[in-house]
């Protein structure tokens, strides 16, 4: 008895195991629900949705009404169908619309088949419908909504009634496209502030961080070349010091607009600390870098002046990513070259080779970065 007993049940290494992978599971859930707030609000809808008519779908079948029970599990099944669906890689925004078309066809359904008690569904699909989609499919799908109900008669009481669910639908559109709006608005200046110094408005490392990781996975699959290129300020302490650090901020800030000039269209610009930024250039090659840049080193020194007239000069150090190279190493190989400039005399433009190692204090600097 004991021999069979314990073979049936689960050794305890084995439950652990199997909570601590739930644990990752549910983890792992939270933190794509955090990273893509529209998977949360389609998989919040659809739950929502498929209870509530769920439990419509057994009072139908228990009252004998089958038709409409079987109009309301097919709701059930589609839009659980859609939730689940939302989960694949990549399908959110396909599941937003179709939560929106699923949840428009049950309305306008119910709607028609029991006119005034189905019709007050259609102002919860008429504000959802701009949660789960874009703006212009929302108010295609709600102009639908209305321009049906709005044409059977038999929908409303009287004509007074049909006149009021339109005026107060448009209105709930309204409402709800200006929520979207601000929503949207709200939401791009929290990005902006999240990715970009908020004294040059350039790049900032957290945006750096994210588009390293891109870049290489980009360089992986297709091989293109690219530099990376980390500008330093010379003597950048100084003008602190001597004429404070407003001073320093206005020629930050007048360093971006140089350096933004003068980039093209693909290159990315990030203040990567204090007088320091960095230029991602992806498709550059080494051949054509060390001339851009000391032409860009050129112009700095024409363009910028201290406020004792002195010219703003800066120290280059640039590296070309190596196949299968790792991004800290990358970047330690730009900043080793970066350390040649400015014990090389400053104000010059140093390349880094494929094999070179970091300097110490360069490295050191520089701390721990993700690959």
């Amino acid at each position: 008895m004991n021999g069979s007993s314990s073979q049936r049940s689960s050794p305890p290494g084995g439950r652990q195991r199997a909570r601590a992978d739930n644990r990752r599971g549910w983890q792992a859930a939270a933190a794509r629900v955090r990273e893509d707030p529209q998977l949360g609000l389609v998989s919040f809808f659809a739950a929502l949705i498929a209870l509530i008519v769920l439990s419509f779908s057994i009072y139908r079948f228990a009252q004998g009404q089958v038709g409409v029970g079987i109009i309301d599990t097919v709701i059930v099944v589609a839009v659980s169908a859609v939730g689940i669906g939302a989960w694949l890689p990549g399908q959110t925004e396909r599941a937003g619309v179709l939560m929106a078309v699923v949840t428009t066809t049950g309305c306008l359904v119910v709607s028609l088949l029991f006119a005034r008690h189905g019709l007050l569904w259609s102002y919860a699909v008429l504000t959802t419908n701009f949660l789960m989609t874009s703006r212009r499919i929302a108010i295609i799908a709600n102009l639908i909504v209305l321009a049906i109900l709005g044409s059977h008669s038999e929908v409303f009481a009287n004509h007074i009634e049909r006149v009021v669910f339109l005026s107060s639908g448009l209105l709930v559109t309204l409402c709800a496209f200006i929520f979207s709006l601000q929503s949207t608005r709200q939401r791009q200046a929290l990005e902006h502030m999240a990715i970009h110094d908020p004294l040059t408005q350039a790049l900032n490392r957290r945006a750096f961080d994210i588009d390293l990781a891109s870049t290489l996975q980009a360089h992986q699959a297709s091989q293109s070349p690219c530099t990376l290129a980390i500008i330093d300020m010379d003597h950048f302490k100084s003008v602190n010091d001597t004429f404070g650090h407003e001073v320093g901020d206005e020629l930050l800030i007048e360093m971006v607009r140089t350096l933004r000039s003068h980039q093209r269209q693909q290159d990315r610009l990030y203040r990567f600390g204090g007088e320091e930024f960095i230029l991602l250039m992806p498709d550059t090659h080494a051949l054509g870098v060390q001339r851009a840049l000391d032409g860009l080193r050129e112009t700095i020194f024409q363009t910028l002046r201290r406020p004792d007239g002195e010219p703003v000069s800066v120290s280059i150090g640039a590296a070309t990513l190596a196949p299968g190279e790792r991004g800290a190493f990358w970047l330690t190989r730009a900043d080793a070259a970066l350390y040649r400039a400015k014990h090389g005399g400053r104000n010059r433009v140093m390349m880094a080779n494929q094999f070179e190692q970091p300097a110490h204090s360069a490295a050191d600097r520089r701390g721990a970065l993700h690959d």
